[in-house]
């Protein structure tokens, strides 16, 4: 018999189960379709924001946060948000850690994840969900090297004190005791085990608001197998073959789901890119980050490719962001291969920048673009690059997400060759200049100066049809008039157009 008194709190408990359990997931699982991505056999495209935080912010009671991204992520028509599925470390008493030693698992924090996949689908929003940091935030790789001494009992020495930096204070150390370095947690098979068995057991709970199993889960459009892998291997080896050996483990364990790599797109070679645009960043194409993106994109074992977007932190040009996107897509496509730009962001001047990106994603072809990142009220931003509604950033955003959201086939395309003048002009800092190409073809806009010196080329190369946008930073230039010009070649026949603007310091 039941007390009368408990009586309130069970039917609140069977109101509130079956809400939770009557939220509707997307029909069907995001699929492979080609060089782009489908669902039931349509076309699958998206623009999406980031918000890492989510399932630690659940974890910890705060699931209002959790429905406020969601809802800023439906307002700004994004149908996907990539959120960290892993917390890795040794604190038994942080309610966030899911997993605080190899294969013991922390069910409040997995609670937390649970509740973030039911209200996804709730907002009618896709996850993807990378399964562990290459870096130390969230305990990442190092975590399991350090698990691996502990077991092993390695006594402490004389630590190689370098750290390998990435964006905005993020950051790894490269040797972890005097006998492990990151490196070992690609190869070492210990560990591969444990990582192994992490993700077996995410895969196969079912998850405590709707009883289903994340296998089955449609709300999943894809897992990532590390976020932002780096190494000490030049060749880039070291990462391929960890990825193959983990993407046939992971297809195997979990076929409805898509896998990616979750990399930022460096290489060990400039071959396929176009140098000039990245400002003599030599780093990025030499192997430094010891990963491959030309090696990575020919492996039959991952299901789309990915690529990472921070000019500012890499110190390239925010212009450069256009070369990066058509580079990687170009390379991508090549081997037949989706592309998503996983993450993306600037602190200044958003609203240009992410215009001329995501016209780039759209007109050509990239599977998707997330966002870096969405933020609620109450949450700081210490990188500068969250953006929360309404920011005038929103409207950029808002837009896109209908036109890359939207079938390939039926966005508007201008009907004749139009080069139209910069905005802003004059200008100091950074100007777009935008021209409508009605159909693919192979495109040169360059920059001279007012007595016929050349400046710059913003883009040779083909483009898809489109209203294109491109930047052009007034860094390097003096202060005076210059002239741009717009050459089109292809089945519609040859154009040349020219403009003039005006940088002004």
């Amino acid at each position: 018999m039941i007390d009368a008194p408990q009586w309130p709190r069970i039917v609140a408990w069977v109101i509130l189960t079956a809400a939770v359990m009557s939220w509707p997931s997307p029909a069907q699982f995001v699929a492979r379709q080609g060089n782009g991505l489908a669902v039931n056999g349509r076309p699958f495209r998206f623009l999406g924001g980031n918000a890492y935080y989510l399932a630690s912010s659940a974890a910890r009671g705060d699931t209002a946060s959790v429905a406020e991204v969601f809802a800023m992520a439906q307002g700004l028509r994004m149908t996907v948000v990539r959120t960290w599925a892993f917390n890795d470390g040794a604190d038994s008493l942080d309610s966030a850690v899911i997993q605080y030693r190899p294969g013991v698992f922390n069910e409040t924090a997995l609670r937390g994840l649970d509740r973030v996949l039911c209200m996804a689908a709730r907002y009618g929003i896709r996850l993807i969900l990378p399964l562990v940091n290459s870096w130390d935030e969230f305990g990442g790789m190092n975590q399991y090297v350090r698990w691996l001494g502990a077991v092993q009992q390695v006594q402490p020495g004389n630590v190689p004190s370098e750290i390998v930096r990435g964006e905005e204070g993020r950051q790894y150390r490269r040797f972890v005791s005097t006998t492990a370095a990151h490196d070992d947690f690609y190869y070492n098979p210990t560990i591969r085990s444990w990582f192994e068995n992490y993700a077996a057991m995410l895969v196969n709970r079912v998850n405590s608001c709707t009883g289903r199993t994340y296998r089955d889960d449609t709300t999943i459009a894809a897992w990532e197998l590390a976020n932002e892998p780096r190494s000490s291997d030049k060749t880039g080896r070291l990462v391929r073959d960890w990825l193959d050996v983990m993407g046939s483990w992971m297809q195997a364990l979990d076929p409805n789901h898509l896998v990616g790599s979750g990399e930022e797109g460096f290489d060990v070679t400039a071959m396929p890119y176009r140098q000039e645009a990245y400002g003599g960043q030599d780093w990025m194409f030499d192997g430094t980050a010891g990963i491959s993106f030309s090696l990575n994109v020919q492996s039959p074992l991952l299901d789309f490719a990915s690529v990472h977007l921070y000019p500012a932190s890499w110190g390239i040009p925010g212009g450069a962001g256009g070369d990066w996107i058509r580079d990687h897509l170009r390379i991508a496509s090549s081997s037949g291969t989706p592309l998503v730009i996983g993450e993306f962001g600037v602190r200044a001047l958003q609203v240009a920048t992410y215009d001329s990106w995501l016209a780039t994603a759209t007109y050509d072809g990239a599977a998707g673009a997330l966002a870096w990142q969405l933020l609620t009220a109450g949450r700081t931003d210490p990188e500068g690059y969250g953006f929360r509604c309404p920011d005038a950033v929103c409207s950029v955003l808002r837009a896109y997400g209908g036109t890359l959201a939207g079938d390939p086939g039926q966005i508007p395309l201008p009907t004749s060759l139009l080069l139209r003048q910069n905005y802003p002009n004059p200008f100091n800092g950074q100007t777009t200049i935008a021209y409508a190409l009605p159909y693919q073809a192979h495109v040169v806009l360059d920059v001279w100066t007012a007595t016929g010196e050349h400046c710059a080329t913003l883009v040779d190369g083909v483009q898809g049809a489109g209203e294109r946008k491109e930047l052009l930073e007034a860094r390097g230039l003096a202060s005076g008039a210059y002239f741009y010009r717009l050459r089109v070649g292809g089945t519609g026949g040859a154009f040349s157009a020219t403009r003039r603007l005006i940088v002004l310091h």
